[in-house]
């Protein structure tokens, strides 16, 4: 009589589960759940590697989304910390920031909120196409190359 474990068919490995994964960015604390999200992604996205082909592919095109979302918080404390820096002590005991300074913070705040719609959408579209056994070519920031095979 067979084992049960022998009539399980092999896993498709294709990187399905890193671009599902970046579905934690919808944890529902603020700001923390894109940084997960995009940790998540990286690590098993580079963990797909070992597994060549498909995985191969979709994995560290999911590692380089992870990458590019990381960006934007980093830009942001960068960018709030220059901001505080460079502007003056308000009234109240804020901090106004000077009007360049005013700028490029409301941009990076909207850049962030558009990553976020984003990661909704690559999510959605990576997973779906990896699951049916499809490359996926979303465009993000190439910082990491597949492998050769």
């Amino acid at each position: 009589m067979p084992s049960p474990a022998a009539a399980l068919p092999a896993p498709v490995r294709n990187g399905t589960v890193a671009w599902a994964l970046g579905f934690l960015a919808y944890i529902p604390v603020p700001f923390l759940g894109l940084i997960v999200a995009g940790v998540v992604q990286l690590v098993v996205g580079l963990g797909q590697r070992k597994h060549g082909g498909l995985a191969a592919v979709n994995g560290v095109r999911a590692a380089n989304w992870g990458l590019t979302q990381l960006c934007w918080p980093v830009l942001m404390v960068i960018t709030i910390v220059l901001g505080v820096a460079t502007g003056s002590p308000g009234e109240s005991g804020g901090v106004h920031l000077t009007p360049v300074m005013r700028g490029v913070t409301t941009t990076l705040f909207g850049l962030f909120f558009l990553v976020c719609v984003l990661e909704a959408i690559y999510a959605i579209v990576g997973t779906v196409l990896a699951s049916k056994g499809r490359r996926v070519w979303l465009p993000v920031i190439p910082f990491l190359r597949t492998p050769r095979s």
